[in-house]
């Protein structure tokens, strides 16, 4: 039997010891050579008195499941006792087992973690963002699901394809477009050291691998599965942790360049200069191809394994100009429009504020999250989200929140004359909901401070 693991051990009063571990080839032989330490652990009790060790044998699937469990009490046999320091046996099992490593189907499931058919609004009227939070998907998405070796017993190939909604025609996903990703790890056991060790390289997909990683080299648009299969022989063997690749989505289509808001105030709308548009997401379809291909012939023909019909994309970025009227701070390429001033203080900021405070503010990005606004001083802090001040076309999601809260009208706010002559800082906090699978980004902010008194 080809594949199956073969573990020795050494039948002692006490405790057992393991004398080593073997994979067998393709006719079921295997090798195990070990060392006199291995089955002398040097206990006063647990010890060797005469001879070799006592050996008896476990046979195992690559997975756990045993196969033959022999009894300790074998390694008292007379044939197996005190074995010398060259020994042959022959270990049988009544019937063949199932295939101890079948072949898995691959399927293209998920983006990062969520599972596109549960997780994301995926249909085709749907609106391509997460089902939980409502998130669109930017920058890099790591498409995974379930992956295998090989294809009907063949080595297996894989490539992605995608296009715009709307469109009649696939776009193959290049190697130019995927950013590196472990998509397996090369184990190996290093027999020079006793015990032996299992020593580990990661198997990248995309950019340069390190020095202590293994690239896999795209085979024009497909990606070939790596074949090694022998943790014990000297090429290692590859165990796919079914990542496929990692998808830069900011080549799918055009989202530069920035959208340009340098001349906005802040408490204006962010589409103020000349009707500039926040830009709404792109939607695509994303699917996963698979083939066989056979030794010393041509590839076979592709088969579908995995279509994500609609997911939303979101890479705009803007230009814009925080607290801008004292001592303004450019962003370039920012996620998303943070702006907050004092009306009071003007453009000198420099001004005492007596008697009124207007905190005036702009949060804007076509998935935005929650806006809030808080001033912190003595006897806070304060706190409010701003009410929608211009929803978007369908009225569905507020994207673009600008405007002027009197303090007053801030939860906790007091009349500003009441307030304690001291130093005091607003901060505006604006969620985005997007996320590349895995992660989210943080909120954007934009602080201003001012003395009272």
């Amino acid at each position: 039997m080809e594949g199956v693991t073969v573990i020795a051990f050494d039948r002692d009063w006490i405790q057992d010891d393991e004398v080593g571990i073997a994979t067998t080839d393709g006719n079921g032989r295997f090798r195990i050579d070990y060392l006199q330490q291995d089955f002398e652990p040097g206990t006063v009790i647990d010890v060797e008195l005469v001879g070799g060790p006592d050996l008896y044998f476990r046979v195992e699937t690559p997975a756990g499941q045993p196969l033959l469990s022999e009894d300790p009490s074998a390694g008292r046999r007379s044939s197996r006792e005190n074995a010398g320091p060259c020994f042959c046996v022959d270990l049988c099992l009544d019937e063949e087992p199932d295939d101890p490593d079948p072949e898995v189907y691959p399927a293209f499931t998920h983006v990062g973690g969520y599972d596109f058919q549960t997780d994301i609004d995926s249909g085709p009227a749907g609106t391509g963002e997460t089902v939980r939070g409502g998130r669109a998907f930017h920058r890099t998405l790591r498409l995974n699901g379930i992956m295998s070796k090989t294809l009907n017993g063949n080595p297996l190939e894989y490539k992605f394809q995608y296009r715009e909604r709307g469109a009649s025609s696939w776009k193959n996903v290049t190697p130019s477009q995927l950013r590196k990703m472990k998509i397996g790890t090369l184990e190996k056991v290093d027999t020079s050291v006793s015990p032996p060790r299992i020593r580990t390289k990661d198997y990248v997909v995309g950019g340069t691998p390190d020095s202590d990683e293994v690239g896999v080299t795209p085979n024009g648009n497909w990606i070939p599965m790596p074949q090694k299969s022998g943790i014990f022989s000297g090429d290692g063997s590859f165990v796919p942790n079914h990542n496929q690749i990692q998808l830069d989505s900011r080549t799918l289509a055009t989202f530069t360049p920035a959208v340009d808001l340098t001349g906005i105030d802040a408490g204006e709308s962010a589409e103020a200069p000349s009707g500039a548009s926040l830009v709404q997401n792109k939607h695509f379809e994303i699917k996963m191809l698979v083939r066989e291909n056979p030794p010393n012939s041509s590839p076979s023909a592709s088969t579908e394994v995995g279509h994500l019909e609609n997911i939303a994309i979101n890479n705009r970025l803007y230009d814009y100009v925080r607290h801008p009227n004292w001592m303004g701070e450019p962003v370039d390429d920012g996620l998303a429009v943070a702006m907050v001033n004092l009306k009071e203080l003007g453009s000198g900021g420099c001004e005492g504020i007596e008697d009124a405070l207007n905190v005036r503010f702009t949060a804007a990005h076509p998935n935005l999250g929650n806006v809030g606004i808080t001033v912190e001083g003595p006897g806070g802090p304060y706190r409010t989200s701003p009410t929608p001040s211009d929803p978007n076309v369908n009225g569905s999601r507020d994207e673009n929140l600008y405007g002027s809260i009197d303090f007053q009208n801030i939860s906790g706010g007091k009349k500003v004359e009441e307030l304690k002559n001291c130093a005091y800082v607003v901060t505006l906090s604006v969620g985005v909901l997007l996320t590349n699978g895995d992660r989210v980004p943080s909120n954007r902010h934009d602080q201003i401070a001012f003395c009272k008194g």
